[in-house]
This record gives structure tokens, sequence and C-alpha cells, in this order.
């Protein structure tokens, strides 16, 4: 008989505990579409390049690095809860 109460009794609580009005809510965020894009793949230079074309093959490769970086930083800061 002793069972049959404490089994009601916890019963009880657990159903008053569900019935509590606190409910998480979801936030609807949304990254800058920008930061989603694929980052852009240097173009390949020509077959025999001259030290110009090496230098300005380089020059292409870190500034679209840099770029990444920039777009990368953003979204990181936006996953720990930035804007």
């Amino acid at each position: 008989m002793d069972t049959r109460i404490g089994f009601a009794v916890l019963a009880l609580v657990a159903l008053t505990a569900c019935a509590a009005p606190s409910h998480p809510k979801l936030v609807d965020r949304q990254p800058d579409p920008s930061l989603l894009v694929a980052p852009l793949r240097p173009s390949l230079p020509p077959a025999k390049p001259t030290y110009n074309d090496a230098l300005l093959g380089w020059m292409e490769a870190v500034q679209r690095y840099l770029d990444l970086e920039v777009r990368f930083n953003a979204l990181a800061a936006f996953v720990k809860g930035g804007k």
C-alpha cells in the first residue's frame, strides 16, 4: 500500500514539473550571406610564367587568403554570439 502512495506522489511531482511554463525560445539569427560564399581559388599562372606573372599570382593568392580570413573571423564571431 505504501508503494502505491509513493508512486502516486512521484507521478504527481513529475506531472507538475512538466506543466511548468518555462519553454525554450528559439532565436532566428542568420549570418550575413556574404559569410557563406565559397572562397575563390587563385587563377593558374601561364605555362611558362615570367617573374611578373609569378609575383601577380602570389599577390592574388595572398589577397584572397586575407579576404577569406576576414570572412572566417566574422563568421566565428557570429557563431560565438556576436553580430
